[in-house]
C-alpha cells in the first residue's frame, strides 16, 4: 500500500474533525439561563414554566418538553427532588456577617470540633413519625394511614463528641391541666377556656440539669478535660447562669450564631436517629423511649466524626460569606 493509500486510511480512522450532524437547539447559552433561573427562584417552579420562560427569552426557540428535560438533566445538571424549607431570615446579610465574626473570633482559639467539643441539643419525637415516602403500585397513590388523634411530643436531650454519645435523657411530657374562667358575671357561665390538655416543652430547668448531668459524666474521663460545650442560641441555652455554671465546672461554653444549624453536628445526629424511628412503626408510647435510646445509641462512632467534620467545613463558607 502506498503511502497516499496510508494517509486516507488514517484520514478516515480519524476523521475530518468536524461536527456530524444538526447543531444542537439548545446551546450554552440556554444552559446559562436555566441555571440562573432556578438558582433566583424558590417557589417550585414547574417544567412547563422553566420551557415557557426559556422560549420567551429565546424567541423562535421550539423544543419538545422531553428534550427539554434532559437539557435540564444532563447538560445544566438540575433535577426536581424534596423541597427543604428554611426561614428567610437564614442567610439574609445580617445573619451571614453574625457567622462571619463567629468564625473569626473562634479560628483563633484552639476551638475544634473534631477533637474538644461536645454539642448539646434537645429534639421532639412522637410515635406518629413518618417516612415522606412510600411504596405502592404503579399508577396508584402512596397511602400511609396516621391515627386519628394527635401524639403527645417526647422531648430528648442529648449530648454528643466526635467520640461517642457522651449523654441522652428523654423527658416525657408533663401534662398540665387548665384553669377555669368565668366568661360571664353568673356562676353557671363558668366554663374551661382550654378543655385540653397541653405539655410544656424544655424549660430552662430541666436544660440546667440536663447540663449538669452531661458535665458530671464528663468529669469521669480525663480526655474531656477543658472541652467546649457547643449549643445553640436558643433563649433557654443563652441563660446567665448556664454559661456561669459551666466556666465553674472548668469547661468552656460556646453559643453558635442564630439560624445556623449547619454549623451543629447535632442536628445531623438528630436527623439519623428519626429516620431510623420512621423505618418501623411504633405502636405504643410507652415503646417509644426505648425506640429513641436504641436509635441513638446505634449511630456508628465513623457517623459521629463524620457530622462533626462536616459542620467545621462549613467554617469556610461563613468566611467567605456564603449562605449555608
Amino acid at each position: 500500500m502506498s503511502k497516499h493509500d496510508n494517509d486516507f486510511v488514517e484520514w478516515r480512522k480519524s476523521g475530518s474533525g468536524r461536527p456530524v450532524g444538526r447543531p444542537p437547539k439548545l446551546t450554552n447559552a440556554h444552559r446559562d439561563f436555566l441555571v440562573k433561573l432556578v438558582d433566583e427562584n424558590d417557589t417550585g417552579l414547574t417544567l412547563n414554566q422553566m420551557m415557557e420562560s426559556l422560549t420567551t427569552e429565546f424567541m423562535g426557540l421550539e423544543i419538545s418538553k422531553s428534550a427539554f428535560h434532559e437539557f435540564a438533566k444532563t447538560k445544566c445538571r438540575i433535577s426536581c427532588k424534596r423541597a427543604h424549607f428554611q426561614p428567610e431570615e437564614r442567610n439574609n446579610l445580617e445573619k451571614i456577617q453574625l457567622r462571619y465574626d463567629w468564625v473569626k473570633h473562634w479560628e483563633s482559639t484552639d476551638l475544634d470540633f473534631e477533637s474538644n467539643c461536645v454539642f448539646i441539643d434537645e429534639a421532639g419525637f412522637h410515635i406518629n413519625m413518618k417516612r415522606s415516602f412510600a411504596w405502592s403500585k404503579v399508577g396508584t397513590r402512596a397511602v400511609v394511614k396516621t391515627p386519628k388523634t394527635k401524639s403527645k411530643m417526647t422531648t430528648i436531650l442529648g449530648a454528643i463528641s466526635p467520640f461517642g454519645v457522651v449523654n441522652m435523657k428523654v423527658r416525657t411530657p408533663k401534662v398540665v391541666q387548665s384553669k377555669k374562667r368565668k366568661l360571664g358575671g353568673n356562676k353557671e357561665d363558668e366554663r374551661d377556656i382550654d378543655s385540653v390538655k397541653r405539655t410544656v416543652g424544655t424549660v430552662t430547668g430541666h436544660y440546667f440539669n440536663f447540663i449538669a448531668n452531661t458535665l458530671d459524666v464528663m468529669d469521669r474521663h480525663e480526655e474531656f478535660k477543658g472541652h467546649y460545650i457547643v449549643m445553640d442560641n436558643a433563649p433557654i441555652h443563652k441563660h446567665k447562669d448556664i454559661k456561669l455554671y459551666i466556666e465553674s465546672r472548668g469547661y468552656n461554653c460556646v453559643h453558635l450564631p442564630p439560624y445556623s444549624p449547619e454549623l451543629n453536628p447535632i442536628e445531623q445526629f438528630w436527623s439519623v436517629c428519626k429516620s431510623k424511628l420512621k423505618r418501623e412503626a411504633l405502636l405504643q408510647e410507652e415503646t417509644l423511649t426505648s425506640r429513641i435510646k436504641e436509635a441513638c445509641n446505634s449511630v456508628l462512632i465513623s457517623d459521629l466524626k463524620g457530622f462533626c467534620r462536616y459542620s467545621q467545613k462549613k467554617f469556610d463558607n461563613c468566611l467567605e460569606r456564603k449562605p449555608i
